[in-house]
């Protein structure tokens, strides 16, 4: 599990002498997406932590700039995006369209910091799953439209049945003793404050985790200390191992742990170790792979669901906010969707879409079908959003990792 919040790197604009590297391309829009023509720009802050990140960024450029004539799309890829320190992060970038974790949508209004949308740019945007509506919208005002939506999923090896009638936490304990091991990075002050999140609003409903980000709950601590024990020995605590892309994924492919926690796209790196790096039936691939959900409580699975929305700048006007709310309709379209989810390499980045038609998708479904075992996991998970809840989580967060042992 990593949101990327220790991510190393400086922060990347794809831009215009970008786009050079796509001249040769022969790929062409199928339709026009802007009403605009003259030579303008649009400024863009781009979820930094999906798999293949800038990949990604230049393929929306390509697309969305054939059918925009004359516009220069910028996309920001910020490393520090979570930060909160010496004015950096999502919450001091300037741009036109910002894709915004919830974590940061209260903030964002009380700064006002986005502009309200209209009926038409929320209906252009198609069906969304339903736990997500309700995350961007305050009183009767729609300010965001949900994009992504991210949950912890235990990934499995499926000759280990055993672990899919995990109910409980007891349960989990008593399936991953001995050499069966789950493999969790518990290193990163995002990581573990939102780890810590899923506990407390298990343990005691998501309602009351306010109560419990002032100072460490014990329940919470023991508990995470308890998902140490499952590790294997030499992971979970390292700080190199947490900095680098999917380490943990490319390791169960090769066969450590019978198990992975962590968002539905990291398992990307599980199939892209098979695909790229092992030798013909070394590793997993996605016919092995069966998924869960681990409960962090003593009552049944709760997970914790994170919603990833398009706002537009409050300063938004004019031919701008027209080519922002063409971008945010475009970035909703299945085809863009598909696009960057199933991308030419063959190794499906498996974001979960916050667009619900999508899991009905054959090209998606075919392409990608471990999509169809997230679906029903991310149905019931509790989206939350509060003020300063991402200070709050990594506050706690780096507390913790204090308290825990093992830590280097």
């Amino acid at each position: 599990m990593d949101r990327g919040e220790d991510m190393k790197g400086p922060t990347l604009i794809i831009s215009f002498l970008t786009a050079l590297l796509l001249a040769c391309s022969p790929a062409k829009a199928a339709e026009q997406y802007c009403s605009d023509t003259s030579a303008r720009t649009l400024r863009v802050a781009f979820y930094p932590f999906i798999p293949d990140v800038s990949d990604a960024a230049l393929r929306i450029k390509q697309l969305f700039e054939d059918g925009c004539p004359g516009l220069d799309l910028q996309l920001i890829i910020d490393p520090d995006y979570y930060s909160s320190e010496k004015q950096k992060g999502i919450l001091y970038t300037k741009a036109d369209v910002y894709e915004v974790d919830s974590v940061f949508f209260t903030d964002f209004l009380q700064r006002k910091k986005a502009k309200p949308l209209t009926q038409e740019v929320v209906a252009a945007a198609g069906p969304v799953v339903p736990m997500a509506r309700a995350i961007p919208v305050q009183g009767e005002t729609t300010f965001g439209v949900p994009h992504w939506l991210c949950t912890d999923f235990l990934v499995y090896r499926k000759d280990h049945s055993e672990i899919g009638t995990i109910k409980v936490f007891s349960d989990a304990k008593r399936v991953f003793s001995g050499s069966n091991k789950l493999l969790i990075d518990l290193k990163g002050s995002s990581t573990l404050g939102e780890l810590y999140l899923g506990i407390v609003g298990a343990h005691y409903g998501f309602d009351h985790v306010s109560e419990h980000l002032t100072s460490i709950d014990n329940y919470a601590l023991q508990r995470l200390s308890e998902l140490l024990a499952l590790d294997p020995s030499g992971f979970g605590r390292d700080t190199d191992y947490h900095y680098r892309d999917g380490f943990y994924q490319r390791q169960f492919a090769r066969g450590a742990g019978a198990g992975f926690v962590g968002y539905s796209e990291i398992t990307h790196y599980v199939l892209s170790e098979a695909a790229q790096s092992c030798k013909h039936g070394e590793c997993l691939n996605a016919t092995g792979l069966d998924v869960t959900v681990l409960p962090l409580g003593d009552n049944g699975a709760k997970p914790v669901a994170w919603v990833d929305m398009y706002m537009i700048d409050a300063d938004a006007s004019g031919a701008t906010l027209r080519d922002a709310q063409a971008f945010i309709s475009f970035m909703m379209k299945p085809a863009t969707y598909e696009a960057l989810l199933l991308p030419d390499n063959n190794v499906p980045r498996y974001l979960l879409p916050a667009r619900a038609d999508l899991y009905a998708n054959p090209a998606m479904l075919q392409n990608a079908p471990l999509y169809a075992k997230f679906k029903p996991i991310i149905d019931t998970a509790t989206p939350v959003t509060a003020p300063s809840l991402n200070d709050n989580l990594r506050k706690i967060g780096k507390d913790i990792d204090a308290k825990l042992p093992g830590s280097h």
